[in-house]
């Protein structure tokens, strides 16, 4: 999966500050709380707050006074200072997003790959019908092996068929596994001797 690249918690903290302060809720001149207070206001550590407002006061967005504490600077200063993290964000958006796309392009290529294989694999079950041949029964709405999986149905101990396929509208499940569950109208796709047939209508038929 692609990896998710995530916005530092005191570049976060930075970016919120100036925008409080571009939207006016502090005023140029204005004293921000101090260290200790914006510690519980974000629920950060003191060292995550300290490099937050160092960021801001490289850009003079803020100054900080060693006994008044921090000062609000330029509104100005805030605004370019958003502007500037924009435009770094919308890079790191655009890359997590080419990151995401090339995942989805690995992902849809190896399904592919799997459908050509189950492909591949069912015709060379058909291709031996000729011996042993394939039947296909529906599964009717209020049948007792709705909502069960095949490992509970005994399938073959039941009817002596084997299962190589469920059809399900558009789809065709090659060899499902011991936890694939039976929907109605499913197509139950079998092989086994001529007797069978009647087997397996007559299980699969079974109303409540």
């Amino acid at each position: 999966m692609a990896k998710k690249i995530s916005t530092p918690a005191y570049l976060k903290i930075s970016i919120d500050i100036a925008y409080r302060i571009v939207n006016g809720d502090f005023l140029e001149g204005e004293k921000l709380s101090g260290r200790s207070t914006l510690v519980s206001i974000y629920n950060v550590s003191p060292e995550t707050i300290r490099r937050s407002i160092a960021l801001l006061r490289d850009m003079d967005v803020v100054e900080v006074e060693e006994k008044s504490g921090i000062r609000i600077r330029s509104r100005a200063n805030a605004s370019k200072f958003l502007e500037k993290f924009k435009t770094k964000n919308e890079f790191t958006s655009l890359k997590e997003e080419i990151y995401g796309l090339i995942y989805e392009k690995k992902k849809l290529e190896k399904n592919l790959e799997t459908k050509i294989e189950n492909l591949i694999e069912f015709a060379t079950q058909l291709r031996n019908v000729g011996i042993i041949r394939h039947h296909e029964s529906i599964v009717q709405p209020n049948s007792l092996i709705i909502g069960k999986n095949l490992g509970e149905l005994n399938f073959w101990h039941n009817t002596g068929a084997t299962i190589i396929g469920v059809k399900r509208g558009d789809e065709l499940f090659v060899s499902p596994g011991p936890y694939f569950n039976i929907n109605e109208y499913d197509i139950i796709v079998y092989v086994g001797e001529n007797d069978v047939l009647s087997k397996v209508k007559n299980y699969i038929t079974s109303l409540d």
